[in-house]
């Protein structure tokens, strides 16, 4: 009966730590993607992105964050995060533009190649340098 007892109880915690395990590597902060750009307040520029095949990777959110020594005001650094968060399987493509606002002229350009596996974590893809 005791033994019976204890292999009930070590195939509980088995399992047990078998799904502990499983939760630590599906990670929920793998399965987001979060880029910052930077900007000084007050002028007419602002970040915008494309994303290349949005079957693959959505955005999610953004939020702002303002440089707490100039609150906000001109020249002070605000920092804009987008989180992105993966769909399906696949490699795509992030463009980040820079762009006037007053004009829709475009300053400066960024591109991020994105990959989501099968578990729906997303992360940067390294490029090499041109």
């Amino acid at each position: 009966m005791k033994n019976k007892i204890l292999v009930v109880i070590t195939v509980i915690l088995v399992i047990a730590l078998v799904l502990i395990v499983k939760y630590i590597l599906n990670d929920e902060s793998s399965k987001k993607l979060e880029l910052t750009y930077e900007k000084s307040a007050g002028i007419p520029y602002k970040w915008e992105y494309e994303i290349e095949d949005d079957s693959i990777v959505t955005f999610d959110k953004s939020y702002v964050i303002k440089d707490e020594n100039k609150g906000g005001l001109v020249g002070g650094k605000v920092y804009t995060n987008y989180v992105f968060k993966g769909l399906k399987k696949g490699t795509t493509t992030i463009t980040f533009r820079f762009i006037n606002f007053t004009t829709n002229e475009i300053d400066s350009e960024e591109k991020h190649t994105v990959k989501v596996d099968d578990d729906l974590n997303i992360s940067l893809v390294a490029v090499p340098l041109e």
